[in-house]
């Protein structure tokens, strides 16, 4: 299994997956979390005497812990003139690391290709070596110039200092109220969060939720994913299996506070292989994930060397976190070594997922060779995501050619529930991704017994 984080883009993939992948994801991830924890126990209510009194309403300790250094109206800073040291720094690494691409066209022997010094007036990003390779490149810069204000803009958003209303999460909802996870917009609404009135409000969100809705969405007897459409035979009685461990009977008489805490009727567990970003997640914010099952306990197992516990120092290689109904567990050793400690294995209580894996990817196929065998054999669901549609294709073109025994539970597709903010690579800021942009299943082929014709 996969020792190094796989890169977001190609040409991530001569440098360090630990070194890179986290950089972008997991240090983004750790900048949400202590804004989503702030924010998730903000909601209060309204009183009808303050919206008849003339009087200013007193700032409080909650209110006073925002406030603002960057306003809405001033996002847009060049990167090496952003009042945020952070980005500032951003910017600079670009510089030291990056790629003009007019120079590595024209590339020889002779001359080398220079670093990217200049930075675009429209995008804030150092692009090219000069203004007039800038000028140059107009024609192809002009398609990625408007992805990579964006990601700007975002990234100065969540340093701006101001109240995150986005990660004001909802808690438990009445087991009789309905969940549509059609697309981002349908679960948001029916789910109760505060209504998301910008496209990148709904960016901040997408990235923080897109690893438990990516589970959820394939698991939920709601899910968009239809026979057929998206779903073979083989996948749908995969998923018929989980689900029905996943939405037991109702048992007359336990309340739903019960429910959450106290009295699921049933385990079922989740192993996230090679984790990374997934893993650095606060608990709290796979709680929307438990939401979706109210009367099932999870056990989630984040299996890889860079799978470690949010907010701890702890250098241990074995944890674990319990945070209501959910027991989060954390190894640091390769799937291999953990596979007999985990098993048995119960094709109705156990499912795999592949958060980008990189089965194909130079760097890594190898590694994962002893893996996928071990995985087929426990007959259980396995998903796995990618960055983009190439990435999907070569992983999933890696495992028809390795003449394994696998039924297809999934047809490569687009995630539903991917992130919808975009990922720069910044050796080469023209290449971006998006986090579970796609997915796939497989399963160890089962053989079915029928009787002889003699």
């Amino acid at each position: 299994m996969a020792s190094r984080i796989r890169p977001l883009a190609p040409a991530f993939r001569a440098l360090p997956r630990t070194t890179l992948a986290r950089a972008p994801t997991s240090a983004a991830t750790a900048r949400l979390a202590a804004q989503v924890a702030a924010a998730t126990s903000a909601r209060r209510s309204l009183s009808l005497k303050s919206f008849f009194s003339s009087r200013k309403p007193k700032s409080d300790s909650f209110t006073s812990q925002f406030e603002p250094v960057l306003e809405q109206a001033n996002l847009f800073h060049p990167l090496s003139k952003s009042p945020l040291p952070a980005v500032r720094a951003k910017g600079e690494w670009i510089s030291a690391h990056g790629t003009c691409p007019v120079c590595k066209e024209h590339e020889t022997e002779e001359t080398k290709s220079k670093l990217p010094t200049y930075e675009c007036p429209d995008c804030g990003y150092p692009t090219h070596c000069s203004e007039e390779h800038h000028k140059m490149d107009k024609e192809h810069h002009k398609h990625v110039c408007g992805t990579l204000r964006e990601v700007n803009e975002d990234e100065h958003d969540l340093r701006s200092g101001r109240r995150m209303k986005e990660f004001e999460f909802p808690g438990a909802q009445h087991r009789d109220e309905a969940i549509n996870l059609s697309n981002w917009d349908t679960f948001l609404y029916t789910r109760g969060f505060l209504s998301m009135n910008s496209e990148r409000s709904m960016r901040h969100v997408s990235h923080v939720l897109t690893y438990p809705l990516t589970i959820g969405s394939v698991l939920h007897q709601s899910s968009p994913y239809r026979l057929g459409k998206d779903l073979t035979v083989e996948g749908l009685k995969s998923l018929a299996a989980l689900r029905h461990t996943l939405h037991p009977a109702i048992i007359p008489g336990i309340t739903q506070s019960q429910d959450l805490r106290s009295t699921a009727t049933h385990t079922v567990r989740i192993f996230c292989l090679g984790a990374r970003a997934e893993s650095h997640l606060p608990p709290h914010i796979y709680m929307q994930l438990a939401y979706l099952f109210p009367s099932t306990a999870f056990q989630i197992h984040f299996v890889g060397p860079d799978a470690t516990p949010p907010h701890t120092k702890s250098k241990e290689p074995h944890q674990h976190v319990h945070y209501e109904q959910m027991t989060f567990i954390y190894d640091n050793s390769r799937y291999e070594s953990y596979h007999a400690e985990a098993g048995p294995f119960n094709p109705y209580y156990d499912v795999f997922f592949l958060f980008s894996p990189g089965l194909a990817h130079p760097a890594t196929k190898e590694m994962w060779k002893p893996t996928i065998p071990l995985l087929l054999d426990t007959k259980c669901a396995i998903f796995g995501t990618g960055f983009d549609e190439k990435d999907v294709m070569n992983d999933v073109n890696q495992i028809e050619s390795s003449g394994y025994e696998l039924d297809w539970l999934m047809k490569p597709r687009e995630n539903v529930f991917r992130s919808l903010k975009h990922e720069i690579n910044m050796t080469d800021v023209r290449q971006s991704a998006q986090c579970n942009w796609g997915i796939w299943g497989i399963r160890g082929r089962r053989y079915d017994v029928k009787p002889s014709d003699e």
